[in-house]
């Protein structure tokens, strides 16, 4: 991610959709269980909220993809929900809801391209 869109960190060795929070790299992970576990938690389809929404989020729908996606890099520990919400609030608060949102959307075309084929 770009400078800008990090918070409070070192752009020094982050891949690409890493981001750095106090120290500690994250990123965003996604796979058939989560997708299933966050449909079932919003109950919204996620296929059909980016067809219907021309791609753009809501806010609920981004927070619980960010919350339940949200891992540490170094070993892909997963966070914790509540923190991933904490997390979110801070990510979108310093970066913005369209930054969060093609944030969030690259990684589901990366980590679950099914749901768009």
């Amino acid at each position: 991610m770009a400078e800008d869109q990090t918070t409070g960190l070192e752009q020094n060795e982050l891949a690409p959709g890493q981001f750095e929070v106090d120290g500690v790299i994250y990123e965003l992970r996604y796979n058939l269980q989560k997708i299933k576990t966050i449909e079932s938690v919003t109950r919204k389809s996620l296929s059909a909220e980016v067809v219907n929404n021309n791609g753009i989020l809501s806010l609920q729908t981004m927070e619980a993809l960010f919350s339940f996606g949200i891992v540490e890099s170094k070993d892909l520990k997963a966070v914790a929900q509540k923190t991933g919400v904490r997390m979110f609030e801070r990510f979108i608060n310093e970066n913005g809801a369209i930054t969060a949102n093609t944030y969030i959307i690259e990684k589901l075309q990366s980590d679950a391209g099914f749901l768009f084929r």
